[in-house]
């Protein structure tokens, strides 16, 4: 004899399955990222800022517009080194899985000013 579960049951279990993937799933966030004269700009952003929530998945379309710079986070949890040559951006992808501000530089050499380029990656804690 073979017992049916119910036509409820498998209603129920199907929804606490949905229910369950929804509240675990992912925001994006895409970024425009450009750096240029020793700064950097972020699309939507006043600021050279990136603000994201943890555990989004981020994605940043990074261009140079004079010469080649890097976007680079050198945090332990965040090792980020991406370089664009002037008109030939990059795009990469990062879950931002870890809290905190994170501070973005251009690494390269190429002039002694990069240095002074400086932005910041914020992830807001998950509620």
């Amino acid at each position: 004899m073979h017992s049916r579960a119910p036509g409820w049951i498998v209603v129920a279990a199907l929804f606490l399955a949905v229910s369950s993937v929804a509240l675990f799933a992912q925001a994006r966030r895409d970024f425009s990222v450009t750096a240029k004269k020793y700064g950097y700009t972020v699309s939507d952003s006043n600021t050279a800022e990136i603000r994201v929530h943890q555990n989004d998945m981020v994605t940043i379309t990074f261009t140079a517009e004079d010469i080649p710079h890097s976007f680079t986070i050198s945090d332990d949890h965040y090792r980020i080194d991406r370089r664009a040559e002037k008109g030939k951006p990059v795009t990469f992808k990062f879950l931002a899985d870890k809290a905190g501000e994170f501070e973005i530089r251009c690494i390269l050499t190429a002039d002694q000013k990069c240095k002074d380029m400086v932005a910041k990656l914020i992830v807001s804690p998950a509620k």
